[in-house]
């Protein structure tokens, strides 16, 4: 059994399982420090009378020899314990190492476990008390978040309330000084009145009922250009309460036969949009032929958008109208629009027939057609006088304006010479049978004999003076 001392050491004992079972007891651990010391008894040096050793009898083994009090005592000192584990014998107070010249029991140093488990439990006290404190901490703070978003939600909501308000003000404000207190008709197309256009915008049932900013000007411009397609319409908003409406009249250009047949008519302008889809008659405008159209609606531009047959005829109208060349006298009364490589204006009142081609260099024809139109129409007349049935001009001709007495693609017979007699097969030679009148050749105006053979009128005229 080893015993814990003080200073940490283990003191190394013997037990004697045939130690007496007497009630005495010895301490293991020696006496209470704090408590008295005890006399020691005296020690004589004469040995003493119990500790006297019997004679040795003859012939009987050696008795082991009894330690003397004066012998050194052994390192590991030796004790006797009964068989409850209490040390019996005679109690010594052990003071190992009081002396300096005295023997020290074999001692084995370990670590104090006390103090050992002192340092553990002190760790383990201040990591739980570190984690108690992060635990403390950590709910601090998140009290601290939550009384924030607290905080945060009751400032969103004041601001949202409050911009409410301001909104409502705002706008109240906002209506009451932008609300529609005056509408301008700066000009008046003839015809018309101020009431008149008001009526058709729609405007005047909103003064003083709401705000003008939120009123749509395209949708206005829409309302007055479908209540009367003769009126183009701009509005515009003035700050603060105030809408202008710009309107110019419509003029007339053109009227274009459409429908599944060309049975109706509809009045144009010179961009296109449609006046009047259901006029009954022409009214005196030139007209449009050949155009393959199946729709056409008051206020919209004719035909879609990608139609290239109307957008060749809005060019040409309005070339038309830039050179004054509808005005002119005669008038131009008639366009074939079938072919768009091969466009054609017809004269009113005169079989004069103007080829105007393509679209290419559509200005530079006008422009030529408007310079020389007088000694145009003269030179026309001219052949009609002389006794042609018609006259056409040419206006994409190499050399410029070219005029000829025939119909664009008219065909004219070659002249022949005279038949020479022929020889009969018996050798005898005869005249010719004699014509019957049907079988003569045709006679031109400039009484010229041709025969039935097919030759293509030459273009331009020879003869014509205007080469641009």
């Amino acid at each position: 059994m080893a015993k814990k001392t003080k200073d940490g050491e283990r003191a190394n004992f013997l037990f004697d399982d045939d130690a007496g079972r007497d009630e005495e007891t010895i301490d293991l651990f020696g006496p209470d420090e704090d408590a008295p010391a005890e006399p020691e008894e005296a020690v004589s040096d004469e040995p003493d009378a119990e500790a006297e050793e019997p004679a040795e009898a003859p012939g009987s083994p050696a008795a082991p020899k009894k330690a003397r009090a004066k012998d050194k005592p052994s390192e590991t000192p030796q004790f006797r314990f009964d068989r409850y584990g209490r040390r019996v014998g005679k109690k010594k107070k052990m003071r190992y190492g009081k002396r300096k010249d005295a023997p020290k029991a074999t001692t084995t140093v370990v670590r104090n476990e006390t103090e050992a488990k002192r340092e553990y439990d002190a760790a383990r006290a201040r990591s739980e008390a570190r984690a108690k404190k992060r635990a403390r901490d950590a709910e601090k703070q998140a009290a601290l978040k939550k009384e924030e978003r607290r905080k945060r939600r009751q400032r969103s909501a004041s601001t949202m309330v409050l911009g409410a308000l301001a909104l409502i003000l705002f706008l109240g404000m906002a209506w009451f000084v932008t609300r529609l207190q005056k509408i301008n008709v700066p000009h008046v197309p003839e015809g018309y009145t101020r009431q008149r256009i008001v009526d058709l915008s729609g405007l005047e049932s909103r003064l003083n009922k709401r705000s003008a900013i939120f009123i749509s000007t395209r949708d206005v411009e829409k309302h007055i250009r479908e209540a009367d397609p003769y009126l183009d319409a701009t509005v515009r908003y003035t700050f603060p309460s105030t809408v202008t409406i710009t309107v110019s009249k419509r003029d007339e250009a053109a009227c274009v036969r459409w429908g599944p047949q060309n049975e109706y008519l509809a009045i144009i302008d010179e961009n296109g949009t449609v006046l009047n889809a259901a006029a009954e008659s022409a009214n005196g405008l030139l007209i449009a032929d050949g155009m393959s159209i199946s729709s056409a609606v008051n206020g919209a531009r004719l035909g879609d958008s990608s139609d290239i047959q109307v957008a060749a005829l809005v060019r040409l109208l309005t070339k038309l109208k830039e050179l004054g060349l509808l005005e002119r006298t005669p008038r131009i009364n008639r366009i074939d629009m079938t072919e768009l490589m091969q466009i054609r204006m017809y004269v009113e009142g005169s079989p004069y027939t103007i080829e105007v081609g393509d679209t290419s260099n559509l200005e530079t024809k006008l422009m030529l057609l408007q310079k020389h139109w007088a000694e145009i129409m003269d030179e026309a007349s001219s052949f009609i006088r002389q006794g042609y049935s018609t006259a056409t001009v040419y206006l994409y001709s190499k050399g410029g304006v070219n005029i000829s007495p025939y119909e664009a693609g008219h065909v004219i017979a070659t002249p022949t010479p005279p038949a020479s007699p022929s020889a009969s097969p018996n050798g005898e030679t005869g005249e010719q049978p004699e014509e019957s009148p049907g079988d003569q050749p045709e006679e031109t105006p400039d009484n010229g004999v041709y025969t039935t053979a097919p030759q293509v009128t030459p273009m331009p005229h020879q003869d014509d003076p205007f080469t641009g």
